[in-house]
C-alpha cells in the first residue's frame, strides 16, 4: 500500500511542477519530462505536455496501423492514443502498471496522447551536454544530450512528429 501512495504522490508532484511549467511567463524553461520509449530516454518539452496519467480504457480503432491504439475518453474528451515506441518502428510497448499516457498540448493539433513505457521524471538539460544528433534523425529528434553519467536523452520534437503525415493518417 505504501508503493501505490508512494507512486501517486510522485505522479501528483510532477503534475503540479508541469503546470507551474506551463503557467511561467518568460524565457525557455530548461525542464523536461523524461521519459522512456522501449530502450531509449527521451525528453519532451513540458511546454508540449497537457498532462500525464495512467493509461485509461481504449475502445479499438478498426483497420488503422498497429502502433494506433485506438481512442479513450478522458473527462468527456476523445483522445487518439498512440505508442509512441511502435510508431518509431520500435516493437510495440509492453503492457505495465508503469505505462501511462501523455496528453499532447501542440497549436497544430487537438486531442493528441502519446503511450509510453513510463516516467522517469524532469530533467534540466543545463546539466546535460548537447551531442550530434546526426544517427538519431528518425527519432523526430530536436536535440540529443549526455547526461553526468553518460547516458543518451533524446528530445522530443511533438510538433514535428504531430505534423508527420503517416502520424495524422494511421490508416
Amino acid at each position: 500500500m505504501a508503493q501505490t501512495s508512494n507512486l501517486r504522490e510522485f505522479q501528483e508532484a510532477i503534475l503540479s511542477k508541469l503546470k507551474d511549467a506551463a503557467s511561467q511567463v518568460g524565457g525557455e524553461s530548461s525542464s523536461r519530462l523524461g521519459v522512456t520509449v522501449g530502450d531509449k530516454r527521451f525528453l519532451i518539452n513540458l511546454q508540449d505536455v497537457k498532462e500525464v496519467l495512467p493509461v485509461p480504457p481504449m475502445q479499438l480503432v478498426p483497420f488503422t496501423k498497429p502502433w494506433f491504439l485506438g481512442v479513450a475518453n478522458v473527462r468527456g474528451n476523445l483522445y487518439s492514443i498512440s505508442d509512441l515506441a511502435q510508431f518509431l518502428g520500435m516493437p510495440p510497448t509492453p503492457k505495465s502498471a508503469n505505462n501511462r499516457i501523455l496528453l499532447l498540448s501542440t497549436e497544430s493539433t487537438a486531442q493528441v496522447a502519446l503511450l509510453v513505457d513510463s516516467l522517469i521524471g524532469l530533467r534540466s538539460i543545463q546539466g546535460m551536454q548537447l551531442q550530434s544528433a546526426e544517427d538519431e534523425a528518425d527519432f523526430f529528434s530536436l536535440n540529443v544530450y549526455k547526461d553526468a553519467e553518460g547516458g543518451d536523452w533524446l528530445e522530443l520534437d511533438v510538433e514535428a512528429l504531430v505534423q508527420n503525415k503517416s502520424f495524422v493518417q494511421p490508416i
